[in-house]
């Protein structure tokens, strides 16, 4: 499917190309157009609509890069970066006089009398420049990020199985990944994160992840820690889960609770996830630490088990905090999320065994306190 798509998109750029080399009314256009709606019919026999998005050089369609990327990156990808963005959704009934209206006001760049580019029935769009514009609880705007956020997480699976497998990682795309990150926080000035609902219950894991990365991100930003350290946190943060790919998948995707034999199983992860990093060349020397500390408490407490008076990293407490506050937040099939309120009350009584005081209350007052709605993301 990845080649039909990649043709598709090919064409609907030829289209796009043809408007600055020929008259409007010209067969040149209309073929081109034709071709594009043919190809996209095709696709979307086979699923209700694609999801595609630009991050760097690359534009990804279901967690691979799609063959034709530096070419659409240069320019539809470009001209639709012009219109402020970064994600593409085509669904099915697409015909040839929304491409055309689309690319007409594609084509018109950034002229001081160009329309807007709208969402129609068939093709909708996501910008990560609309974050101010979505700090509000509600905003119809919000949820342009929130897509984005979650394509984020479509992309890691497979970085996670590239490093189980082969231990091997593509540190590009992580950056990538690592400064949409970045971009989401500092876009957002701190006044809306967004924390990307879960779709689907095995999906947890990876949306989550992005979750954490997003807020471990702030809380970096906020104890104003330099881009080199704030960067290899949030690497650490995308990773701090991967040695769960080393467990059966029936324990992940249970939707009751863990047996004692189970949990048993599940306590390995943090073990794993280091193992995997501490051989894989390129990663951060952070990240294999974070994989290893974020289930081990404050007090020693935890698991895996550590020596007496063992000291966290500040960037396994970091992460820790992150963890756990999306987690207590997050709807699962065996409780429910907690208000965030409830959430502050849960962790400042883990004062002293779980979190450090000071760390904690930084994280409150300048991550949460800043903008996390109130609000609990649920399942679909």
């Amino acid at each position: 499917m990845i080649g039909a798509v990649n043709s598709a998109l090919l064409e609907i750029q030829g289209a796009l190309l043809a408007r600055s080399l020929y008259p409007d009314a010209h067969p040149r256009i209309r073929a081109s157009e034709e071709r594009a709606e043919a190809l996209l019919h095709d696709v979307l026999e086979q699923r209700p609509e694609i999801k595609l998005f630009a991050i760097g050089d690359r534009v990804i369609f279901d967690n691979e890069i799609l063959p034709g990327s530096a070419s659409l990156v240069d320019t539809l990808f470009r001209m639709l970066h012009i219109k402020g963005v970064d994600q593409l959704i085509v669904r099915r009934g697409i015909d040839t006089a929304e491409i055309g209206g689309f690319l007409d006001v594609l084509s018109a760049g950034d002229r001081s009398d160009a329309p807007p580019l709208r969402s129609t029935a068939h093709l909708g769009f996501a910008s990560l420049k609309a974050a101010d514009a979505a700090a509000a609880p509600g905003s119809p705007m919000r949820s342009n990020v929130l897509a984005y956020a979650e394509e984020a997480s479509d992309v890691l699976p497979g970085i996670w199985q590239g490093l189980a497998a082969e231990r091997r990682v593509d540190m590009n795309l992580l950056g990538d990944i690592v400064a949409c990150v970045g971009k989401v926080v500092s876009d957002s000035s701190g006044a809306m994160l967004p924390l990307a609902p879960l779709k689907r219950h095995d999906e947890y894991t990876f949306v989550h992840t992005i979750n954490v990365a997003l807020l471990s991100t702030a809380l970096s930003e906020a104890l104003g820690f330099d881009g080199h350290e704030a960067h290899e946190v949030s690497i650490s943060a995308l990773l701090h889960d991967v040695g769960k790919t080393a467990i059966p998948e029936e324990i992940l995707k249970k939707t009751t609770r863990f047996t004692e034999e189970e949990f048993a199983i599940m306590q390995l992860h943090p073990i794993e996830g280091a193992r995997i990093l501490f051989n894989t060349p390129g990663i951060p020397e952070l990240a294999p630490i974070v994989a290893y500390e974020h289930h081990v408490r404050a007090n020693g407490g935890g698991y895996p088990r550590v020596p007496k008076n063992w000291r966290l990293s500040l960037g396994s407490r970091v992460v820790q905090l992150a963890d756990v506050f999306d987690a207590l937040r997050t709807h699962r099939p065996y409780r429910p999320g907690l208000p965030v309120p409830k959430i502050v009350e849960v962790m400042r009584n883990d004062v002293g065994t779980f979190f450090d005081a000071d760390l904690l209350e930084i994280f409150l007052q300048r991550v949460v306190a800043r903008g996390i709605p109130d609000q609990v993301p649920t399942t679909v």
